[in-house]
Formats: structure tokens, C-alpha cells, sequence
């Protein structure tokens, strides 16, 4: 190999090192994410904190339910998360669920543009089929967070509300059995829907149309070439 191949392959190395760090970082960071929102979806649809030591009682408050804002117990009652109906802790973990998903998806993604960008290919059917991808996962599983989350405040508000004044065709046995406990005051949060994905979602829908104008000019200019 002459040295004039050496000098002009040798500044490539030093970029594509580059890339390899960031796509190691978005891994771990994800990874993280991923894994944390994991273990709040175990212990919300359990009930119970996941490690106990010293013989502790790892059953949950109600109020640590991703949904409720307050739960505070009537003299002499009781009840913790655990013994909250276990459709609405699965209901109530579901969006977190989805959240676990879309940060796996969207990195598996973003890495892979990021590699196809490294190789100077940013306009390649891969990258193109990524971009579409990532947009799918931030877009579409942002939405379906927040309808998830939406869905879940309607479910738990509607099963509380002949306890808290709004009839419902509930007895209070029955809300009491759904709750698994007896509460004097109950407050439901607001849905939290993920904006911050949703416009993520939005960015790279205009970035896949972008990178797919940039396709068919480069396919053009081959042509005309």
C-alpha cells in the first residue's frame, strides 16, 4: 500500500472511532432507561418493592400507583398497592411498558443510522428504512403512551367515583374491593402524556422526509453522471 493510501484513509479511522463512542453511549444511556422503566412496570403491576431486607413488608402504598396523586386511608382502614384490582395495575404500568419499548426500538434505530452515516452512506435504503423506524417508534409509541395513560386515568376515575360523589351504578363494597382497602381521599393525576417523545417523533418524521429528498437527489445525480 503506497503512503499516499495511508494519508488519505487515516483521518476516516478517527471519525468512525467517533461514531463507535456516541453509539456506545446512546446504548448505555438507553439501556438504562429501559431497564429502570422496566422495574417500575414489576413493581407497579406487583404491588410490592422488588428487594426487602430485614423482613420488610414490600407491599406498596396505593398512592405509588403512576396514576393517583393522593391515597390517604379512613380511620382504621387499610390497603396498599398490592391489593389494588390487578387490572388496574397492569392498565397502570402498561404506558411505562410501551415507554420500555420505544426507548429499546428507537436506539436500535438511531444506532443503526449512525452507522450507516459513519460508512458515508446517509442516503442508503438502510439508513432510509431507519429513519422510518425511529420515526415509527417515537411517533406512533409516544401516541400510544398517551392514550394508554389516557385510558387508564378514565378506567381508575370512572371505578372511584361513587365514593368520591359521582354515581355510578358502584356499590361501595364494590369500590372498596377494587381498591382493595378503605380510603378517605383519592386523587387522580392527570394523564402524563410523553410530549417530549411525541415531538421527538415529530423532528424525525421531518428528518426522514429530508434524508429521502437527499436519496433521490444523490439517485439523480448518479443518473445524470
Amino acid at each position: 500500500m503506497s503512503t499516499d493510501t495511508v494519508e488519505s484513509e487515516s483521518p476516516v479511522r478517527p471519525k468512525r472511532a467517533r461514531y463507535r463512542v456516541i453509539n456506545s453511549i446512546v446504548v448505555g444511556v438507553a439501556s438504562l432507561a429501559a431497564l429502570f422503566t422496566l422495574l417500575q412496570v414489576a413493581t407497579t403491576v406487583t404491588g410490592r418493592a422488588l428487594l426487602t431486607f430485614g423482613g420488610a413488608d414490600g407491599r406498596l402504598p396505593l398512592v405509588q400507583l403512576p396514576q393517583l396523586m393522593q391515597a390517604d386511608h379512613a380511620e382504621g382502614g387499610s390497603g396498599t398497592l398490592a391489593d389494588l384490582d390487578l387490572s388496574m395495575r397492569v392498565l397502570g404500568a402498561s404506558p411505562m411498558f410501551v415507554q420500555a419499548v420505544v426507548f429499546v426500538v428507537a436506539t436500535i434505530g438511531l444506532v443503526r443510522i449512525v452507522s450507516g452515516i459513519s460508512r458515508a452512506q446517509p442516503f442508503s435504503d438502510g439508513v432510509q428504512s431507519n429513519w422510518k423506524l425511529l420515526t415509527t417508534a417515537l411517533l406512533g409509541g409516544g401516541l400510544l403512551q398517551a392514550a394508554l395513560e389516557t385510558a387508564a386515568w378514565m378506567y381508575f376515575s370512572s371505578r372511584i367515583g361513587l365514593l368520591f360523589g359521582a354515581g355510578l351504578g358502584i356499590t361501595r363494597e364494590e369500590q372498596e374491593a377494587f381498591l382493595g382497602g378503605d380510603y378517605s381521599a383519592i386523587a387522580v393525576a392527570l394523564p402524563n402524556w410523553p410530549l417530549t417523545i411525541i415531538v421527538a417523533g415529530l423532528v424525525t418524521l421531518a428528518l426522514t422526509a429530508a434524508f429521502r429528498i437527499g436519496a433521490r437527489l444523490e439517485r439523480e445525480a448518479d443518473g445524470v453522471v
